[in-house]
């Protein structure tokens, strides 16, 4: 008779939390996929990367709501049984704590693998590829933007060009004309056309004109130098100073973090760890809290679980702030926050075992 209340438990947990999950999954996605569209709209981020940017957020908001899906769903779950008296005719059949954090570790364990490949491995480096991606493409995209007929300026804002016309795949460009300032001198360049080329060694995005004139001078002097060539290119994007420079903390790889000598790389190491931790705390905490009282409501519990949940958070994020700062020793980290928790656990199931933390029969 165990097995079958083990498998019936299980199915309502995995149950009631995929519908948690999904829900909010679907909810924030959205939010995500409108936040996507309109730096795509305001030219922040390439039309291309619009599936690699949302699919890393994507992976991002699933990892985060794992631990609060799971933890309302197994709430959920037992405060149904509870309002229907089921855990009352399991509890007159012997079955007590002990047997419900069966399926509770049924459900758990897969999740749990999950929760930490994704946090330690996955997520980081789905974000640094569509960062990649977004690289890759903010060269063409600038290329996108341009238009023939009317002088164009670029993004640092020292490069004005104008070009008669533009082929169709915005490579070929034709009569260019060219102004930027150099240091303190300006220079002003003519050409016949031009073409946008990469090049493979270091990523850089050049345009290469020619055949044309340079006049190079400095505003105000009569003195300038002429210069007629053939071909010559211009730096347009230093793609790999740039990419280097904007990768973010959260797109590092663990090896990354573990080279690396600076505190707030080894506290992102902590965080990593931090998030699957807090799915095992919050799944001994939802055990014990989903009980309700008879006469109560069976989203009586909800509202404490919730708050569990705000206050676990943002104590981890307060600590996090604190460790970046140097305030909080990195020895310490995260654990004190969820050996603060695990104790609230154990404190419920006390109570409700009436002084015995597990025995087989729940009172």
């Amino acid at each position: 008779m165990t097995n079958i209340i083990t498998g019936y438990l299980a199915r309502e947990i995995l149950k009631t939390s995929s519908a948690t999950v999904l829900v909010l999954y679907v909810i924030l996605v959205s939010n995500a996929l409108g936040r996507v569209l309109a730096d795509i709209a305001d030219g922040d981020v390439p039309q291309q990367a619009l599936w690699p940017v949302l699919l890393s957020q994507s992976i991002n908001i699933l990892n985060l709501l794992l631990p609060i899906g799971l933890f309302l769903g197994i709430v959920f779950a037992f405060g149904r049984m509870y309002k229907d008296h089921e855990i009352v005719v399991m509890n007159a059949c012997g079955v007590g704590y002990r047997e419900f954090y069966k399926p509770v570790a049924i459900v758990l364990l897969p999740v749990f693998a999950f929760s930490v490949y994704s946090s330690l491995w996955l997520n980081a480096q789905v974000q640094r590829q569509a960062q990649l991606i977004i690289y890759d493409e903010e060269g063409q995209h600038e290329f996108q933007q341009i238009k023939s007929g009317q002088f164009n300026q670029g993004q640092d804002g020292d490069l004005v060009f104008f070009m008669e016309s533009i082929s169709d795949d915005r490579l070929e460009l034709q009569d260019i004309i060219i102004s930027q300032r150099q240091d303190d001198r300006r220079v002003l360049e003519t050409a016949d056309r031009g073409r946008q080329k990469i090049e493979e060694s270091s990523g850089n995005l050049f345009l290469v004109i020619g055949p044309g004139e340079r006049y190079e001078g400095q505003p105000g002097s009569v003195e300038h130098r002429h210069i007629s060539y053939d071909q010559h290119g211009i730096l347009i994007e230093n793609k790999n100073k740039r990419a280097s420079s904007r990768i973010h903390t959260d797109q590092m790889t663990l090896a990354e973090l573990e080279a690396s000598e600076e505190l707030q790389h080894h506290v992102e190491i902590h965080w990593r760890i931090a998030i699957p931790v807090t799915l095992l705390v919050l799944a001994l905490i939802a055990v014990p809290l989903a009980y309700i009282a008879p006469r109560k409501g069976r989203f009586g519990k909800v509202g404490f679980a919730l708050l569990i949940y705000i206050m676990y958070f943002n104590l981890l994020a307060l600590t996090r702030a604190q460790l970046e700062a140097d305030t909080i020793p990195l020895t310490l980290n995260f654990w004190w926050v969820h050996l603060l928790f695990l104790a609230l656990a154990v404190t419920l199931l006390y109570q409700r075992n009436r002084g015995i933390v597990f025995r087989r029969q729940a009172a």
